[in-house]
């Protein structure tokens, strides 16, 4: 049995052999990764006859069956794999709908079928898995959260395919797209904020010719197979509400290597500097609790840390005065004290500096429109 476009046997077609197996005898679709072939196979619809006996599970299923893009692991150079599956966009044509995500509905469960033997073939990293999507209305109380623990899909995975802006967020009346392996789905045309954080530390010329471009509802997308948020961007979307430290402010210093206005030598900086009125309100980003409350600190002068949850805590540096207590509870919003020039400081500002498991992260990744 030959390959259309290179005329090889499915024994040695990658691309398709997988499909094929698992389907039955259906025509796979997608790419032939048969060196040097890299060529789209024919249509869907068309079956492969010869030498084979095809058993249909049901005409209307196969009707709506889900363009596939194989992803495998075979003899193929990393470099080979990369090159082959970036060279051809692939556009996702049709979903089958799940009416309900329910053990017995018949669609759901050949999707757990699916999700199942990629999640192994993931931690094996040795077998060929296909990529396919199916679609899924969702109801009044369906989060991101919730349909990833109920599909066993990383959430990550559906947050980047789907355009979901922050944990939450009620997806009642949309159609979710459901891939059946997790990675992540790097858009073109970032627009949420999470989407364009993702395109900051994931740029263009990094993705291109590297990974795969998929086209899903008209929208394109780099797919990096198996790729999880970083700690920055899970915090990012799993802490709404943050706010602003200030009302108004200027920032007058970046994150990270700088020449320090103090001593003139380069140094990092572990935070940003917002310049602002003396007096003005300094607020807490996020609730949590005052551990550590220091006045007239040789450095920071007057200054402030919350611990908040997911082990991250804020920091509040060079206040004219202090408002809280130590190992007081404070809400998102409260007035934490007022800006000043206290320690090491050219002029009023706060320094707010934001860090993750102990590790100084960039403030303006966590702040948004800031």
């Amino acid at each position: 049995m030959a390959c259309p476009p290179c005329k090889a046997s499915h024994s040695s077609c990658r691309a398709c052999i997988h499909h094929i197996q698992r389907n039955q005898g259906k025509q796979a679709a997608g790419i032939c990764f048969n060196s040097p072939c890299i060529h789209s196979l024919r249509p869907l619809g068309h079956r492969i006859q010869r030498k084979m006996k095809i058993k249909l599970l049901n005409p209307a299923l196969m009707a709506t069956l889900v363009l596939t893009l194989s992803l495998f692991a075979g003899s193929l150079s990393a470099q080979e794999d990369q090159e082959a599956q970036a060279s051809v966009p692939l556009q996702m044509l049709s979903y089958p709908l799940i009416e309900s995500l329910d053990s017995r509905n018949v669609l759901f469960k050949q999707y757990q079928q699916a999700v199942q033997e990629a999640s192994m073939a993931e931690i094996r990293g040795d077998l060929p898995t296909a990529l396919e999507f199916y679609s899924y209305k969702a109801g009044k109380k369906d989060t991101a959260m919730l349909l990833s623990s109920r599909c066993a899909i990383r959430y990550d995975s559906l947050v980047t395919l789907n355009s979901i802006a922050e944990n939450g967020e009620s997806l009642e009346g949309r159609t979710i797209i459901l891939p059946t392996a997790n990675g992540l789905y790097i858009p073109h045309d970032p627009q949420t904020p999470i989407e364009i954080l993702l395109a900051k530390e994931h740029s263009k010329d990094l993705l291109e010719g590297k990974y795969p471009t998929l086209v899903i509802n008209g929208k394109k997308f780099y797919f990096m197979k198996g790729v999880r948020f970083s700690p920055a961007q899970r915090a990012y979307f799993l802490i709404p509400g943050m706010r602003l430290p200030l009302d108004k402010s200027v920032l007058t210093s970046s994150f990270g290597m700088r020449i320090s206005p103090i001593s003139g030598k380069w140094k990092f900086h572990k935070g940003i500097d917002m310049a602002a009125p003396i007096g003005s309100n300094i607020y807490a980003c996020k609730s949590g609790t005052a551990t550590t409350v220091v006045k007239m600190n040789p450095t920071y002068g007057n200054y402030v840390v919350l611990r908040h949850d997911d082990g991250m805590t804020s920091l509040y540096a060079h206040m004219n005065d202090i408002s809280v207590a130590k190992d007081q509870k404070v809400s998102t919003g409260q007035v934490l004290g007022h800006v000043g020039t206290t320690g090491m400081s050219t002029g009023p500002h706060l320094h707010f500096e934001i860090h993750l498991n102990g590790e100084a992260q960039d403030p303006q990744k966590y702040l948004r429109n800031y």
